[in-house]
């Protein structure tokens, strides 16, 4: 007679941890991924991204193979200067922490400022570290705010504070949205093409 444990699946292991020539490696099985994906993390850190079906050991041949480009980057990472507001941080993870802990101090105070002036009501607000965007907004009114957003001018960041709140109305990029955040701001695709040339940190 089969027992209790014999109908318990192990858990399948998602991701490994290993040290190779002195650098910390964190492969980590990803469903959307088609392919093996090197990310540095940090100082030292490598994120190794493998499909779902690839095997540990392939992204770890895949790793080694690469280990002198990687060496490369993380060096070139190391030598990096990361400041904000005039203060030089050791790493990009401090960079990170002094920059989220000013926007939560900023943001939320400054979009409920802009909401208020302009007539606009949002359910809640995140502040998150995003690759790519500033900011966005859910169908049920969620804002999503880059904390990066806190190292650009103070007429950029309103610009995006702006821009998601008329998608409390207007849910996508149309001429309604446009004519709405024309309305308010006259000059926004000026300054949407200065944002275009910033970096999230």
């Amino acid at each position: 007679m089969k027992s209790l444990l014999d109908f318990i699946k192990p858990k399948k292991v998602s991701q490994k941890l290993e040290n190779i020539e002195g650098i910390d490696f964190k492969f980590r099985k990803n469903p959307l991924s088609r392919y093996v994906k090197i990310t540095l993390q940090g100082e030292n850190k490598v994120l190794v991204s493998l499909p779902k079906r690839a095997s540990f050991s392939y992204a770890r041949d895949f790793a080694i193979k690469n280990i002198d480009e990687i060496k490369a980057a993380v060096e070139k990472n190391k030598n990096k200067n990361y400041f904000f507001n005039g203060v030089e941080y050791p790493s990009r993870e401090d960079l990170i922490f002094a920059v989220r802990k000013k926007a939560k101090q900023v943001l939320p105070k400054k979009l409920s400022e802009v909401a208020n002036k302009y007539g606009y009501k949002y359910n809640k607000l995140s502040l998150k570290l995003m690759k790519t965007r500033w900011g966005s907004c859910s169908y049920r009114n969620n804002i999503n705010l880059n904390i990066s957003l806190v190292t650009l001018e103070d007429e950029l960041i309103e610009y995006v504070l702006l821009h998601e709140l008329v998608h409390t109305v207007e849910k996508n990029h149309s001429s309604s949205f446009w004519a709405r955040l024309l309305m308010h701001m006259p000059d926004a695709r000026y300054r949407q093409k200065i944002l275009k040339s910033r970096k999230v940190i």
